[in-house]
């Protein structure tokens, strides 16, 4: 009996430790942006979590600068995240993963600055970011990327880890 009890424990607990899939983080987090209110910020964005289980954001662009901006003739898309594998050798400096963690039903906000960023005006603008619900593989694979002969770069790290949620369009005024 008592060891019946311990392992259905154990298996509740490994349950729900385990990650969410890409569709269940995709249905779990929004990405809302809006146009920007704070002086010399190019769009602020709000990330909801709307889950039972914690999310991690990907967020060393998140607050600008931006990693790139994607354009055609009528869209642009800020990306604050590599949102393909792009296998090289690492630069010898590499931005380290740092996580945020968003709770289950809260949310966080903030401002997107980066002063590189011109020329939205008239264009549907919208911001992707990458969500994941491990945080601890994304670290080891980034590690593991970094001495790779140059067959990954450590972003390929966070490409794999992660789902690439992105934001409603808006018309930047």
């Amino acid at each position: 009996m008592k060891r019946t009890l311990i392992g259905l424990l154990l298996l509740i607990f490994s349950a729900s430790c385990r990650g969410l899939d890409s569709d269940a983080l995709a249905k779990q987090v929004r990405l809302q942006i809006s146009p920007a209110v704070r002086k010399g910020a190019v769009l602020h964005w709000r990330i909801v979590n709307d889950g039972r289980l914690a999310v991690y954001v990907y967020n060393v662009f998140l607050w600008g600068p931006a990693l790139t901006v994607q354009r055609t003739p009528s869209e642009a898309v800020i990306d604050t995240t590599p949102v393909r594998e792009d296998p090289g050798c690492p630069p010898n400096r590499f931005p380290p993963v740092l996580l945020l963690a968003i709770g289950p039903g809260r949310s966080l906000e903030g401002d997107l600055i980066d002063s590189r960023i011109t020329g939205l005006k008239g264009l549907d603008t919208s911001m992707r970011i990458v969500v994941g619900s491990d945080p601890y593989s994304v670290v080891d694979a980034a590690k593991r990327y970094m001495s790779s002969n140059c067959k990954h770069s450590p972003y390929d790290a966070i490409v794999e880890w992660g789902t690439i949620i992105k934001s409603n369009p808006i018309r930047v005024p």
